[in-house]
């Protein structure tokens, strides 16, 4: 028996030097990751234009990277650093030439994990129309239409667009040349209000962009001012082109050839009506008066050589007609009828 309690003591004694001691070691929290933000604005720009962009982190002095990677690249780009304020704020102010993401990226330290926030800002291209032409546009007229787009885009179309009751249709798609611009010549069909724009539609690198509409109105022939039928006489002075047009219910009657004022001292320009009618005034008035705005007046002239000269700028700001030609004019023309004077 003693012998068999001394080999259970052994064993034991064997056993209690194979246990190997539990040791209980508290967890360690993962760091986290700071509320980091990233905002652009504005969200769209045109080609050329800037974008603002403003990242906010929660670790106020935080070192952070700004990358960028554009729709046809594989990866990002560092494009700059900033060290954020005591609130946390770093700010940027870039020019992209694409639709791009913006990444800003904190690396994190001895108390936060890294963390990162995106932004896209879309680009449109700058589309820029001009139109040669000179108004009032006359329907039949030709109108040449001039197309720039930014950046280039050689090859691509560019589409010219009317305004009508169903909104934008197309008047003409165009081809921009290597320069990125395109021309096309366009004959005004018919009379009312004019508008066109120049649109091009979104590719890999852009949003869709248009130009500013170009606005005129058309007119009739032979209303060539816009004058409302319901005036039974109206008269307008084109400046331009030292013509006088006398309208019955908006259509033009006669046209007179007109000698206006002389450099500092200009007609009028703007909408009278005729207050006072002089007959028989004579002297550099000629036969007739109609005065419209204080002492300026359309009259006739004692220097009717001064109409055969161009440009006919001579008088003191009054509008003077041949002799014969305001004879005809005074006799249909009432008190109180309107005189426009336009560009």
């Amino acid at each position: 028996m003693n012998l068999r309690k001394h080999h259970v003591a052994a064993a034991l004694a064997v056993l209690a030097l194979l246990v190997i001691p539990v040791v209980f070691v508290p967890a360690v929290a993962a760091a986290e990751a700071p509320d980091l933000t990233l905002k652009a604005a504005p969200a769209t720009i045109v080609y050329g234009d800037s974008a603002r962009l403003t990242a906010r982190v929660e670790v106020p002095g935080a070192l952070l990277t700004l990358s960028r990677r554009y729709a046809d690249a594989a990866g990002f780009t560092v494009v700059g650093t900033a060290t954020a304020d005591a609130s946390g704020r770093a700010a940027w102010t870039l020019r992209p030439s694409g639709d791009v993401t913006y990444r800003a990226e904190f690396a994190g330290d001895a108390t936060w994990a890294p963390a990162s926030a995106e932004v896209v800002v879309g680009v449109r291209p700058r589309v820029k129309l001009r139109a040669g032409a000179v108004k009032p546009i006359l329907e039949g007229r030709r109108i040449t239409f001039s197309v720039a787009v930014r950046p280039l885009h050689p090859g691509g179309t560019v589409q010219l667009q009317r305004w009508s009751k169903d909104g934008w249709v197309l008047l003409k798609e165009l081809t921009l040349n290597d320069a990125s611009t395109a021309r096309y010549t366009w004959r005004a069909d018919q009379s009312g209000m004019l508008a066109v724009r120049a649109n091009m539609q979104p590719d890999v690198d852009h949003r869709s962009g248009h130009s500013v509409p170009w606005k005129t109105e058309v007119f009739d022939p032979n209303n060539p001012y816009g004058v409302p039928s319901g005036y039974a006489h109206l008269i307008v002075v084109d400046l331009s082109q030292y013509r006088l047009y006398y309208h019955e219910h908006g259509q033009v009657v006669r046209v007179f050839d007109c000698v206006l004022g002389r450099p500092g001292l200009p007609t009028p320009r703007g909408h009278f009506r005729i207050y006072a009618k002089d007959p028989n005034i004579g002297g550099p008035y000629g036969p007739r008066r109609m005065r419209y705005l204080g002492a300026y007046a359309i009259h006739g002239t004692n220097e009717p050589w001064l109409l055969q000269r161009y440009p006919r700028n001579f008088s003191h700001g009054c509008t003077r007609l041949s002799n014969t030609n305001i004879l005809w004019l005074y006799s249909r023309v009432p008190v109180g009828t309107r005189v426009w004077n336009v560009p």
